[in-house]
């Protein structure tokens, strides 16, 4: 924790009237002094001292804020634990260490010691809050970010936060000591805030050249964070209160000692100089309460600042004024209990649309201040319920002060999340969401694959989804990320993927194909054998097409040898023998169905060759008319040039084409129709040369079935199969 995160010194001085026995102690004398006084970085070394020979829960606790307050979060849990086993240790005990333990992520630990602390104050909605914070963190922290964020180079060695933008320059508050003597702070034992500035241009491309913006603004003591008004000409800030003496400027205190901070407004602004002439005070401003971090509408109009002023919620509160018709500003209003906690309200900032952003430790987040932002509601007149910007703005850390540029999507923030430099740090914040769709394709059909695994892996995000019935995969991907995307399937290879986000610098979405390649084979068998013999041809030739492909695969074949082949899944396949005075049908099949999740598959098949002979009959397969038509179907072709192939080897060949119809319909009917399908076959071949006196054909009707299944029960491939093509030969 920093002075800047909390403006009331006076919640901070828990413990002063120790009861401890050891009050002539005179280290612990000047570690209470120390205390008393902010300065927590001196008061560490006595109160330490103290510890060695002291056991006292007051005394550890004091040690414990004092690291708590100097950003140790580590040290201050160490010394939080000791103090919470003695008796006597003060309550609020229970709460900072939690808070530490929040800050550390030991969400589970610090839960149980605020359900024990919410038992002395069952009406604080701040600790409800964070219990609540502590249960659902999980979740909470696997959502994905709405934005990206970037450590600026223009960091000091320091505490730099509050940043602000006008025009094309960054100001930022830094208690670095930078072209300017100042005063020691004693809460840090560093120098004083000050502000400063960078040149950047719209690309958050910044300036590491850092300078002063001078005496007029930046006093010995604190100054800093500032916001500006639209057009440049006129500075907010905050200041610690003082007044000039002679020849010294000394801070002023209240009654009870500690000095307050103050809102100051600078204005005409001199283009040649870079300066503000005018510097005044905040009509509200008072040596009784601090007003700090101030905030001005876009039409400056409307400010909202932090302030404890009493009549409060909690610690510091956000308060809204109005400018009035005269120019003046109306009475400071309490935002309310939408806003306000019993923990802290701070750092607001207006944005063109009318959101307020700000950072609190009182609402569910993610431990120490998160930054939230409330819209402003036109019929209640109020702003509604805030909602946390989630991570990576937000940490288990102090993450403050969030300013945009117009486009309302761009801007810069302070935390004091662990980094490669210490203390606060200023960002760049990029809101943008990330999407991903990704298709799961089959590399063997180029079908899309439903039901897949896929594993999304970042260094700060993983999940597993599974593609939907149209084999896709869309989900958001975390921005600055470099994923590895793992896909995989039973009966695929599994294939993996790299993404990156890390070049993305608006919301887009990713598209992106995954192909599997199957790892399970469809093998297929074939043997040829003579039909009247049922022995294994002599040398028979097989011909292998996939229908659709141009190029067959043509094999011969030794007597008895089984052909073994791999198919590929999706197919259709024809199959036939070739030999000298033998006919065989063609045979089509498919791998149709057959999928990687079937397991490896092998089909296996005999083919039967005929050898030719005067008299005998040869059926020609996949020759089938639609039920009532008597022309060719496309699916019979190849069979029919089978035959063709045939006639044309042997000229002196005479056929007769017999066709046979199914058992549906009157004879009369189904002799006419059979005649019919016969003189379609005799016309196929006649038109690609064979001669009509080679020819003959005749119909059967429906008097020969090779299915004998009773009409009405026979199934519609029963049918089919009756409706059936075969010739004889009458002479060769």
């Amino acid at each position: 924790m920093k002075p800047h995160l909390y403006i009331i010194a006076a919640i901070l001085i828990l413990f002063i009237g120790s009861n401890t026995s050891a009050k002539t102690n005179n280290d612990l004398i000047k570690a209470n002094y120390l205390y008393s006084h902010l300065d927590f970085h001196e008061a560490i070394g006595y109160y330490r001292k103290v510890s060695v020979d002291l056991n006292d829960p007051e005394v550890l606790s004091r040690l414990g804020d004092c690291y708590k307050l100097t950003n140790e979060p580590k040290e201050a849990a160490n010394w939080y634990a000791k103090a919470i086993q003695l008796n006597g240790c003060p309550n609020d005990t229970k709460l900072h260490y939690a808070e530490v333990l929040m800050t550390l992520q030991q969400y589970d630990d610090a839960a149980k010691l605020l359900v024990q602390y919410q038992k002395s104050k069952p009406d604080d909605t701040r600790i409800a809050n964070l219990i609540s914070s502590c249960k659902d963190i999980k979740n909470m922290m696997q959502q994905p970010p709405d934005a990206s964020i970037v450590f600026q180079n223009f960091n000091t060695d320091g505490s730099d936060f509050g940043p602000a933008l006008r025009k094309n320059e960054l100001f930022f508050t830094a208690d670095t000591i930078i072209n300017a003597p100042s005063k020691t702070n004693e809460w840090t034992g560093k120098s004083f805030y000050k502000m400063y500035k960078v040149s950047c241009d719209m690309g958050n491309n910044c300036s590491t050249a850092i300078s002063n913006i001078g005496s007029k603004i930046n006093t010995k003591y604190h100054d800093g964070p500032c916001v500006f008004s639209a057009d440049g000409n006129q500075m907010y800030f905050t200041r610690t209160n003082y007044k000039q003496k002679v020849l010294i400027k000394k801070p002023v205190p209240d009654a009870s000692d500690v000095v307050h901070l103050q809102i100051m407004i600078a204005s005409d602004y001199d283009e040649n100089t870079k300066k503000y002439k005018k510097v005044k005070p905040f009509v509200y401003n008072s040596d009784d309460y601090s007003t700090a971090h101030p905030a001005i509408s876009k039409d400056g109009n409307v400010l909202i600042f932090a302030s404890d002023m009493k009549g409060g919620t909690g610690g510091s509160d956000l308060y809204i004024c109005y400018r009035d018709s005269s120019g003046n500003w109306t009475q400071p209003q309490n935002l309310g209990k939408n806003v306000n906690t019993e923990g802290d309200e701070m750092f607001p900032y207006i944005s063109a649309d009318s959101v307020l952003y700000f950072s609190s430790n009182g609402l569910p987040g993610f431990g120490g201040l998160d930054i939230y932002a409330a819209r402003w509601d036109n019929e209640t007149q109020t702003f509604g319920k805030p909602d946390n910007l989630g991570m990576p703005v937000n940490s288990s850390y102090d993450d403050m002060s969030l300013t945009l540029r117009d486009d309302g999507n761009t801007g810069y923030f302070a935390s004091n999340r662990p980094a490669i430099k210490k203390s606060d740090n200023i960002y760049f914040y990029n809101k943008q969401q990330i999407f991903l769709s990704l298709d799961i394709v089959d590399d063997a059909t180029n079908k899309k694959i439903d039901g897949s695994n896929v594993i999304l892996q970042s260094k700060n995000d993983k999940h597993t989804l599974s593609s939907n019935d149209r084999g896709e995969i869309f989900t958001r991907l975390f921005p600055q990320s470099m994923y590895t995307v793992a896909a995989r399937k039973n009966g695929y290879d599994q294939v993996e993927i790299n993404i990156s986000t890390l070049d993305i610098k608006k919301s887009d979405t990713l598209h992106r194909e995954i192909r599997l390649k199957p790892n399970f084979n469809i093998t297929y068998d074939v043997v040829v054998y003579d039909e009247g013999t049922h022995q294994p041809l002599d040398n028979p030739v097989l011909v292998l097409y996939e229908n659709g492909k141009s190029k067959a695969d043509t094999i011969s074949l030794n007597t008895g040898q089984v052909y073994t082949t791999t198919l590929n899944m999706d197919k259709l396949y024809s199959v036939y023998g070739l030999k000298d005075n033998y006919y065989g049908n063609e045979k089509t099949f498919s791998t149709k169905g057959i999928s990687p999740q079937s397991g490896s598959v092998k089909l296996s098949d005999t083919l039967f060759m005929k050898r030719l002979k005067v008299g005998e009959v040869y059926k020609v397969d996949n020759i089938y008319y639609d039920y009532n038509k008597a022309n060719i179907r496309d699916d019979a072709k190849p069979s029919l040039d089978r035959l063709l192939e045939l006639l044309n080897k042997y000229p002196e060949m005479h056929i007769q084409v017999n066709s046979h119809t199914d058992c549906r319909g009157s004879d009369a009917y189904n002799m006419h129709l059979s005649d019919a399908r016969a003189l379609s076959v005799i016309k196929y071949l006649q038109e690609r040369g064979i001669k009509a006196s080679r020819l003959m054909s005749k119909g059967y009707g429906k008097h020969m079935p090779v299915e004998k299944c009773k009409c009405e029960n026979c199934t519609e491939q029963q049918h089919q199969n009756n409706r059936r093509t075969e010739f004889q030969i009458i002479s060769m």
